[in-house]
């Protein structure tokens, strides 16, 4: 089989430079995530009882705690929804431009990908249900046979936790190219699915060849960016004094260095991120349309004005 990388990854260039809009729908999730950090810190019941009273005395409260826990919960579905959306966005605007648009417009996208949203949400419950099964079934073998082997069964467990990888691999692959499905030919969840495992098997090699070169630039970029900011994160313990509370130049620290931070690594992540999205709308649709032959992506002549 022939796959020409260098076609994927030069259309995926074309539609995340050009439009950047794209840009925008994978930022939101984070962006709003920023906009919760201040509950974060006071909300907390473990940080809110460093804080000056009378404001440290409300955090002892059984309330606070339980109000706490039920609007983290809110909000972890709201972040949730929108993580969905945004993906199902940034796919929906990148197969309109490799079907010859010329401009996006953020309100349109979320109008016109809305009709697909259910859909694509349940496709992420499927995976990501199975995966927390297989992770909670591999555990629960992993502990049940170090209970009976005084721990031998830990070790011999070991070189199974590198069939995880391959796994999460093939199965990601299997989710993009569903979700690009459902989008581009207006697929039900589960004949998403399977559409995309035929397609996975018929051209295994290069989807994972994709994936893989994906994944570990879009992670090598993001680390760039990401590591140089986590040594101030380093120095947060020596802002604490022999009772374990912040002082006041932490505080404020924390307040303005982490939300500062977070944006920087918000932006990054979208960016990089708009473009793992693109390479993958781009490489269903060229997979879907010779789907039992070797593939050779191609470029549109009506396409070239991208």
């Amino acid at each position: 089989m022939k796959f020409d990388f260098g076609e994927v990854l030069r259309w995926m260039w074309k539609i995340g430079w050009n439009h950047k809009v794209l840009w925008l729908w994978q930022m939101l999730p984070g962006l709003f995530s920023v906009l919760l950090l201040p509950f974060s810190f006071l909300g907390n019941p473990m940080l809110a009882r460093s804080l000056p009273a009378p404001l440290n005395q409300i955090a002892n409260e059984t309330w606070f705690t339980v109000l706490f826990v039920a609007l983290s919960l809110i909000m972890m579905i709201l972040i949730m929804f929108i993580s969905v959306i945004a993906q199902l966005a940034t796919t929906y605007g990148a197969l309109k431009v490799e079907k010859g648009a010329e401009k996006l417009v953020f309100r349109e996208m979320f109008s016109e990908s809305l009709p697909y949203f259910w859909r694509v949400f349940g496709l992420y419950f499927i995976f990501g249900g199975a995966w927390m099964l297989l992770i909670i079934a591999f555990m629960a073998v992993n502990m049940f046979g170090s209970m009976l082997t005084m721990g031998l069964a830990s070790l011999c467990f070991m070189p199974f936790f590198l069939l995880l990888f391959p796994i999460a691999i093939a199965g990601y692959s299997v989710l993009e190219l569903a979700q690009a499905a459902i989008v581009a030919d207006d697929m039900g969840t589960l004949d998403s699915i399977s559409h995309s495992w035929k397609l996975f098997r018929a051209n295994w090699l290069g989807v994972i060849l994709l994936m893989v070169i994906l994944y570990f630039a879009l992670y090598m970029l993001i680390g760039v960016v990401v590591f140089p900011m986590m040594f101030p994160m380093m120095l947060l313990p020596m802002g604490m004094d022999s009772q374990g509370n912040f002082n006041n130049i932490m505080t404020v620290f924390s307040f303005v260095f982490f939300p500062l931070m977070f944006v920087l690594m918000i932006s990054v992540q979208g960016i990089l991120m708009t473009f793992f999205q693109a390479a993958w709308a781009v490489a269903y649709m060229r997979l879907s349309r010779n789907a039992n032959t070797p593939i050779v992506l191609e470029e549109k002549p009506q396409e070239a004005g991208i």
